[in-house]
C-alpha cells in the first residue's frame, strides 16, 4: 500500500509539473506580448473615436495621449465614432438606398421600391430652417454632418423598434451604416456623440437607449458640437472649430412647367397649378420640393418646408 501511494503521488506531481509548463508563459511569449503596442492614433480617423476608446480604458490606451492631458489624438479631425459595442449590423435590419438628407435627424430612402421619409428614433437635432421654422443653433451643421457621414460607399440599413411610423407618416428607425471595413455606425448614436443632436426622450423605441445616454454624456462632457457652440451651459474642451461649416445647395434646375397652366408661387422650385382642383402628392410627378406659405394644396403636412416627403 505504501509503494502504491508513493507511485500515485509521483504521478500527481508529474501532472502538476506538466500543467505548469503549459500555463506559465515562456520568456519568449512574455517578450512578444510586451512588444504588441496599444492602438496608436494612426489606427483612428477621428478624434471623437479615439477619445471614446481612450475613455473606456485610459491605462490600456496611453499611446493615444502622449502628453498625458487626458485628451486623445489631438491632431485628428473631430469626425465621428463607429459603434463601440458591436462590429456587425443586426440581422433584422434591412438594406435601403439613400435618396437625400432632410436635416440632422431625418433622411429619405428607397425601401422596397418606395421613397420613404425616415426619422431617426431617439434623436432630436436642431432645426435647419424652412418657411415655418427658424434656423436653430447648429441646425445647418447637423444637416451637413449627416450628409458627410452618408457620403461614403457604405451600405445603409434600417432597423425597426416598437413603432413603425410617426404621426406624419415617416418611418421611425435605427439607421446603420456599414462601410465594409470592419466598423459599423449607428447613425442615431453617432450624431449624438459628435454633438450634432441631443437625445429625444419621449419615445418608446428604446433598444439602444443606454448607448444614446452614454453618447450624449460624452458630447456634453467635452462640449462638442452644439453643446459648446450654443447656449447650453457646457464649455468646449476640444480646441477645434466645427468640423462641417453650414452649407446650402441651390436648386439645380428651373421648375418644369405644368402643361397649359401657371405655376403657383408657393412651390418655387417646381411648377404646380393653384387650386382648383385640390391636388395630393400622388397626383404630381414631384417629391421633396420646397414649400412657401400658404401651401394651398397642403403638401407639407408636418410644416417643415419640404413637401411630399413620404408615401401618399
Amino acid at each position: 500500500m505504501t509503494a502504491t501511494r508513493a507511485s500515485h503521488h509521483q504521478r500527481v506531481l508529474l501532472l502538476v509539473a506538466t500543467l505548469v509548463l503549459f500555463l506559465v508563459p515562456t520568456p519568449g511569449q512574455v517578450a512578444r506580448a510586451a512588444s504588441q503596442p496599444a492602438p496608436a492614433c494612426e489606427a483612428f480617423d477621428s478624434r471623437i473615436w479615439a477619445q471614446s476608446v481612450y475613455d473606456d480604458d485610459p491605462a490600456a490606451n496611453t499611446a493615444l495621449d502622449p502628453d498625458q492631458d487626458d485628451l486623445a489624438c489631438e491632431e485628428l479631425p473631430l469626425g465621428a465614432a463607429p459603434a463601440l459595442w458591436t462590429d456587425i449590423v443586426p440581422p433584422g435590419a434591412i438594406p435601403v438606398e439613400l435618396a437625400s438628407v432632410s436635416d440632422g435627424d431625418t433622411l429619405d430612402v428607397v425601401a422596397n421600391g418606395r421613397l420613404e421619409s425616415v426619422r431617426l428614433v431617439g434623436v432630436d437635432a436642431p432645426e435647419s430652417g424652412g418657411p415655418y421654422r427658424a434656423v436653430e443653433c447648429f441646425g445647418l451643421e447637423g444637416t451637413a454632418f449627416l450628409e458627410w457621414l452618408l457620403a461614403s460607399d457604405g451600405q445603409l440599413f434600417m432597423e425597426q423598434d416598437l413603432e413603425d411610423r410617426d404621426q406624419y407618416g415617416r418611418l421611425l428607425r435605427w439607421a446603420w451604416l456599414d462601410l465594409g471595413d470592419g466598423e459599423v455606425y449607428l447613425l442615431n448614436e453617432a450624431v449624438i456623440r459628435a454633438g450634432h443632436a441631443e437625445r429625444f426622450r419621449d419615445t418608446p423605441n428604446r433598444r439602444y437607449v443606454d448607448e444614446l445616454i452614454e453618447a450624449e454624456e460624452f458630447a456634453q462632457y467635452y462640449g462638442v458640437g452644439l453643446w459648446g457652440a450654443c447656449e447650453t451651459g457646457y464649455l468646449p474642451v476640444f480646441d477645434a472649430a466645427p468640423m462641417i461649416p453650414p452649407t446650402s445647395v441651390p436648386p439645380t434646375s428651373a421648375p418644369v412647367p405644368w402643361p397649359g397652366t401657371e405655376c403657383d408661387p408657393a412651390y418655387p422650385d417646381v411648377c404646380i397649378p393653384s387650386p382648383p382642383p385640390d391636388l395630393q402628392c400622388r397626383d404630381i410627378p414631384y417629391s421633396r420640393f420646397r414649400v412657401l406659405p400658404p401651401d394651398p394644396h397642403n403638401f407639407d403636412g408636418n410644416r417643415d418646408g419640404v413637401a411630399c416627403e413620404g408615401p401618399g
